[in-house]
């Protein structure tokens, strides 16, 4: 990583326009760089790439078995799991070895989601990559998925032409973002709970010292 850094650095391509996905590539890159000089930043860059690696592995065991990818209960629920998992372990190790053992409620919460939005910008990319150069039938797939849910829910035919006008304007990047925001939501969720238990001494003074001195 710190080669491309360098490259991007000598080649001047901080300015440079590029189209995607290697301007969201670049991105990542600065936020990696960003993150050498700040503990929590490094700890959720790497924590989060190895989530959202997790998370796109899942889904090309999937998709090369020529299950659906796009709406799939049980995918959903697989990646809520390694959702909760990567959160727990990452707050773990943060707050031990970066924390010395002592973590707010605030910076635990905050520290998750950061996590799980790293995680899940990557997971983004790698649909956006995949719809839009590799596989365009995911994205149909998706829309027909929810033309048969709304025909099942017995909408009338009007709504149902209403929505899918608006289902077939999606393009790949927004289904690629809507993807980053359903894993941030469910990162939220389960970084509310986790955080709860990973700072059972908040509010001590012992506690906001050590926050003080991690700013």
């Amino acid at each position: 990583m710190d080669i491309f850094v360098s490259l991007i650095k000598w080649g001047g391509m901080d300015n440079l326009e590029l189209p995607p996905p290697m301007s969201e590539i670049r991105k990542i890159i600065k936020i990696y760089m960003l993150a050498n000089s700040n503990p929590l930043l490094r700890h959720g860059f790497l924590f989060g790439a190895l989530v959202g690696g997790v998370l796109i592995l899942t889904s090309l065991m999937f998709y090369f078995r020529g299950v659906p990818i796009s709406i799939n209960p049980q995918i959903t629920s697989i990646n809520y799991f390694l959702i909760m998992t990567g959160i727990y372990f990452g707050l773990r190790i943060y707050r031990n070895d970066v924390l010395s053992g002592i973590i707010s409620y605030g910076r635990a919460l905050g520290a998750g989601v950061l996590i799980i939005g790293i995680a899940g910008a990557f997971y983004a990319l790698y649909i956006y990559i995949l719809v839009k150069y590799f596989d365009p039938s995911i994205l149909q797939e998706f829309i027909g998925i929810m033309e048969k849910s709304f025909v099942e829910a017995k909408y009338d035919e009007k709504d149902i032409e209403l929505l899918m006008g608006f289902y077939g304007k999606i393009s790949p990047g927004v289904f690629a973002f809507a993807q980053w925001f359903s894993k941030l939501a469910a990162g939220f969720f389960f970084s509310l709970i986790l955080a709860f238990f990973f700072s059972r001494n908040y509010g001590t003074l012992k506690n906001n010292l050590n926050d003080k001195n991690q700013k």
